[in-house]
């Protein structure tokens, strides 16, 4: 854990909101990024861990998630369509998904987090504290507003999704991935590895207005290429 100057647990929503109020003070959720650093700081943390903010339940026809249900917890819910499942078992280690939160990753989000990606494509949108509620995507442009925190995420669950990944190896976090979901009101497609967080792409023409960044995994014009070859055999799973 980073040497902080402060921890604070509270135990309410509100309580958590007043604590954030104060710029030097910041939320802690599974842990996985802040506890990262053993760097001394002048931050105090904000344990989220007692808001009982880690639920999955159904709400109509859509699911809400907490925002501090593990990843681990998102692997094994029933109520979590199938596919999502699986991604929700490839974003981490098996020993870091029983500390990382789904609303811990969407805070601190990735290139590469296939799990947003599923999120993206089911429609995610973001319920906050101390802020009005918002798209995932505009969230991830925007980032959590100061003094805010996630409190749920809720997501539609109609329809099927399916995947496609090129990484180095099996077991290397991908490349460049490509999720989509089909459903009644047409195919929502995401490709990760290609921008700064996973986006929204056409899945008629998935790699138009992105400039890949290029590093020792492959080069822009690699990733380019993987992201239409991946988009065209998830296109074609769920046709």
């Amino acid at each position: 854990m980073p040497l902080a100057a402060a921890y604070h647990r509270p135990g309410t929503v509100d309580e958590a909101l007043a604590l954030l109020a104060d710029a030097k003070r910041v939320p802690l959720a599974g842990g996985t990024v802040l506890n990262a650093s053993r760097d001394a700081s002048q931050i105090e943390l904000v344990d989220l861990q007692a808001l009982g903010l880690d639920q999955i339940t159904m709400a109509g026809d859509r699911l809400a998630i907490g925002a501090t249900a593990t990843l681990g917890s998102l692997a094994e819910s029933d109520d979590v369509p199938r596919w999502i499942r699986e991604l929700a078992r490839a974003e981490q280690p098996s020993t870091l998904r029983t500390l990382a939160t789904v609303g811990g990753t969407i805070a601190a989000p990735t290139p590469d987090s296939v799990l947003i990606a599923a999120l993206l494509v089911s429609d995610a949108q973001v319920d906050l504290a101390g802020a009005d509620s918002r798209p995932l995507g505009a969230l991830l442009s925007d980032g959590v507003p100061n003094g805010a925190i996630i409190t749920s995420i809720s997501i539609a669950v109609d329809g099927d999704g399916a995947s496609a990944c090129t990484g180095r190896t099996p077991a290397d976090v991908p490349i460049v991935s490509a999720v989509a979901r089909s459903s009644a009101t047409g195919m929502v497609m995401a490709l990760t590895g290609v921008a700064a967080t996973p986006v929204l792409v056409a899945p008629t023409d998935p790699t138009a207005g992105l400039e890949p960044s290029g590093d020792f995994r492959g080069s822009a014009e690699y990733r380019s290429e993987l992201a239409r070859v991946l988009a065209s055999r998830v296109e074609g799973a769920l046709r």
